[in-house]
């Protein structure tokens, strides 16, 4: 009998698996450095306690591992004791926490690895310079008039030729519902969501192969909530007084989300973190 660590347990399933970390990281979803993380038993080193829980959960699933017992030794601190000639789900139990951990090497990249992106620099910065000569060059000369001062013609229309009917048809259009501007990147990302009509619903959609989960405030679903294939749409309705709202996802791989129909582009977000949404309500427009 054998009392090894949480992290032993997954690391040595993986390597059973025959598998690397660039392949378990595919097949899981679940990001390398957390991987390593997770196999070496360094929680410290994950955003919070949630995401151990929501990454331990995904990657023991996908290694094929009792995923509810390991949740089990992670909530009590303790370790397991496995029978090393028998299946690991039929023989592993709770034993007090064993401190083992084993160095991980940090691969470091070559500077081959940072090549493509300083020649693609480069030829931008050539073509912007050369650009830019070409405007110089090609920019006209003013004209001289016959007491060879320079003059331009000037073909703008008066600003007060424009008709009334013009005036109040322009001040009295309504400005477009439900405006998304998206800015961020990396962890974090702000939507804001103007002249929003109410009630404000948010959509989140995973693809065939995400398992997602999510942890909502200021709406209808405040509980942690998971997305997958067999339950692939969550709809939240911002509280009514509410203006805001925090939503916390563990990736964002095959998500996808919708506020009152329009959609939220996630590409700048390249991992687990944080979605603000500010919301600003439809205002009644000036005739």
């Amino acid at each position: 009998m054998a009392v090894k660590t949480i992290g032993q347990v997954l690391k040595e399933k993986r390597t059973e698996l025959g598998l690397g970390l660039a392949e378990a990281e595919k097949i899981s979803k679940v990001q390398k450095l957390y991987i390593v993380a997770l196999e070496t038993d360094d929680y410290k080193a994950m955003p919070s306690d949630f995401y151990v829980r929501a990454y331990l959960k995904q990657y023991a699933e996908k290694l094929g591992l009792n995923s509810d017992i390991l949740l089990q030794a992670h909530e009590s601190k303790s370790g397991i004791s496995v029978e090393e000639e028998e299946e690991l789900q039929d023989t592993y139990q709770f034993i007090k926490p064993s401190e083992r951990f084993e160095e991980v090497e940090e691969e470091v990249p070559s500077w081959k690895y940072y090549l493509p992106i300083i020649s693609l620099s480069a030829t931008a910065i050539a073509i912007v310079a050369i650009v830019a000569v070409a405007v110089v060059l090609n920019r006209p000369a003013p004209s001289i008039n016959s007491n060879g001062a320079a003059y331009s013609l000037s073909t703008s229309q008066n600003p007060t030729s424009s008709s009334p009917a013009s005036k109040a048809s322009s001040s009295s259009q309504p400005a477009e519902q439900n405006q998304v501007a998206v800015s961020g990147s990396g962890t974090a990302l702000t939507v804001n969501l103007t002249n929003a009509s109410q009630p404000v619903k948010m959509t989140f959609t995973a693809s065939a192969d995400a398992d997602i989960v999510l942890s909502l405030t200021n709406t209808d679903q405040a509980t942690a909530q998971e997305i997958n294939a067999s339950n692939p749409t969550l709809t939240a309705t911002l509280a009514a007084a509410a203006t805001s709202s925090a939503i916390t996802v563990n990736a964002v791989a095959g998500l996808t989300m919708t506020i009152n129909g329009k959609a939220v582009d996630l590409s700048a977000m390249t991992g687990p973190g944080t979605i603000t949404v500010n919301v600003a309500a439809a205002t009644t427009a000036s005739s």
